[in-house]
């Protein structure tokens, strides 16, 4: 039985140590110097540095200093919802609106509006039509 173990966790390490040698060397090929070619990674200059920190990603959401828990848009529902768009009829009901908004550290709702959760996020939308206002994250609950 031990014997069997032994031979075993030799399979197992020699396959792991395989996959983690260059295609190269698993294959055999070799340069005219007899060793192994290894392809080297791309040297990234200070221009190509530059340029990648200049660009942002396009789905990061843009954070406001004042206020790191704004939010421009968020998902909820498996659709995207941003500042400005109208919340389906549910997240409208009694059923979801936030009445204890100084306990979630929220600001309080403007005239005609009021707070529901949607997506895991703390949503102000107007009484009315059931437009966004404004979106804060739902970490802002365990705020300090």
């Amino acid at each position: 039985m031990r014997k069997l173990k032994v031979v075993l966790c030799s399979a197992l390490f020699s396959a792991a140590t395989l996959s983690c040698v260059p295609t190269a060397w698993a294959e055999g090929e070799q340069s005219a110097a007899g060793t192994p070619e290894v392809q080297t990674p791309a040297v990234q200059t200070p221009e190509s540095q530059n340029s990648l920190a200049q660009d942002p990603p396009a789905t990061a959401p843009q954070v406001n200093p004042a206020d790191p828990y704004d939010l421009q848009y968020f998902f909820a529902d498996f659709k995207r919802f941003a500042i400005g768009d109208v919340v389906p009829d549910v997240y409208r009901s009694k059923k979801y609106e936030i009445v204890q908004w100084k306990v979630r550290h929220l600001p309080a709702p403007e005239a005609d509006s009021h707070w529901t959760y949607m997506g895991g996020n703390y949503v102000l939308i107007t009484n009315a039509d059931g437009k966004i206002l404004q979106a804060k994250q739902g970490e802002i609950y365990y705020k300090r």
